[in-house]
């Protein structure tokens, strides 16, 4: 498990494509928007640690929910909806078995971990793999969060857009990928062409 201490505006990128962002931290509550290409909109998260089992959760801006005795199904609002204005959440116990399916393919679910912090995995055909954010501190000015992502790579924001900007860099532009550029030779003085026979 790789720990990060980010602060308010800070990001992870998980293999470039999810993007985890702490918006803020008070009274035992991390305030998270997750993001990514196949989640939309982004889902607005506060996420309190109750027992070493069991989290509280708070999605932001709720258009419909429906609870069943598997958990939770919410579907939220895009930017401008009168709920993002108002900052409405809806808030539910989330333990072990129990799924919380966000959107369109992003479930979210406990799982204790061997350190005594409970860990949010997300995970479904939004995420495409399983990642596991383990809340382990909460201070005013960061979260220290542990992220478990087998097989994926995972960053600081900053270092992955380093890390994109270098590799593009030393690629070139699609453009210049995509036709070889032709070799130019010229003739000194003295040089006499070869003769072509056909």
């Amino acid at each position: 498990m790789l720990v990060l201490n980010r602060r308010p505006g800070e990001s992870i990128v998980v293999e470039g494509d999810l993007d985890i962002s702490v918006l803020r931290g008070a009274n035992h509550v991390v305030w998270l928007r997750i993001a990514g290409k196949r989640i939309a909109p982004s889902v607005l998260l506060g996420v309190t640690a109750i027992s070493p089992e069991e989290l509280r959760l708070e999605i932001g801006a709720p258009l419909k929910a429906r609870v069943d005795e598997r958990g939770v199904s919410v579907e939220v609002a895009g930017s401008g909806h009168l709920s993002v204005v108002r900052r409405a959440t809806l808030s539910f116990l989330c333990r072990p078995g129990h799924v919380a399916e966000v959107g369109d393919g992003l479930e979210l679910s406990v799982e204790p971990t061997e350190r005594g912090h409970p860990a949010l995995t997300l995970a479904g055909p939004a995420v495409g793999a399983q990642v596991r954010l383990a809340m382990i501190r909460l201070t005013k000015t960061c979260a220290r969060i542990g992220v478990d992502a087998p097989g994926l790579r995972v960053h600081r924001k900053e270092l992955w857009e380093e890390l994109v900007a270098a590799n593009t860099a030393a690629a070139g532009t699609g453009d210049d990928l995509a036709a070889p550029k032709p070799q130019i030779t010229r003739l000194r003085a003295g040089d006499v062409p070869l003769p072509v026979a056909f």
